[in-house]
């Protein structure tokens, strides 16, 4: 059984949401942050979320979700699609990757920056430079999606739900957490609240 080492609304969220999704059995053991030497023994890193599977032991939320599609999908036919191969369609399966690593590097990023520049910079505040700065890029780097949500489509790649959509999703629940909300445009935003709606996400949230 999968164990994840999660810090509520973390990115260990995404891991915890994919679980969900999949209605597979797994261990969640919440870490303090910044976590403590006991943890550190086991990722000296120190960062989260991080998972125990069977005698593999990895980091990063987006490489984690790729691990876990990857793995349990491929072994469990039929099953929720979640993840998009390169056959029979490079070009689905190459939006997918896109989509899918979007949500962390050209739109998570940033909104860490503000966080951590809000909470621990020396500016101090919301209203600074660096702050202002990195909402500029958040929203600017979300438009792929909205250009893409604009067509109809009920989630980022289509109409079927993909790990694609839990990236996405959580770095536009860490905006709306950070007063981002109102960067978010029309369908970008329509997105989002489907995504909460989804049962699996409201239990991932509770946990």
């Amino acid at each position: 059984m999968i164990k994840i080492y999660h810090v509520p609304r973390s990115r260990s969220l995404r891991v915890v949401w994919l679980m969900e999704e999949l209605g597979e059995p797994y261990e969640i053991e919440r870490i303090d942050f910044p976590p403590d030497s006991a943890f550190r023994e086991k990722n000296p890193e120190g960062t989260l979320p991080f998972i125990e599977d069977n005698g593999i032991a990895m980091a990063e939320s987006i490489a984690i979700l790729q691990y876990i599609t990857g793995m349990r999908l491929a072994s469990r036919p039929p099953a929720p699609t979640f993840t998009v191969g390169p056959r029979p369609d490079p070009k689905a399966y190459a939006e997918h990757l896109q989509l899918l690593h979007l949500g962390e590097a050209s739109l998570a990023t940033p909104l860490t920056m503000i966080f951590a520049t809000g909470r621990f910079g020396p500016e101090g505040g919301k209203e600074n430079f660096t702050t202002q700065l990195c909402a500029d890029i958040f929203a600017r780097r979300l438009k792929p999606v909205e250009i893409r949500l604009a067509d109809g489509r009920t989630y980022v790649t289509g109409k079927d739900f993909t790990i694609a959509d839990i990236s996405v999703g959580y770095a536009l629940g860490v905006a709306e957490a950070l007063g981002l909300g109102g960067r978010i445009p029309g369908h970008s935003r329509a997105y989002y609240k489907r995504l909460t709606e989804r049962p699996a996400y409201q239990r991932a949230v509770a946990k």
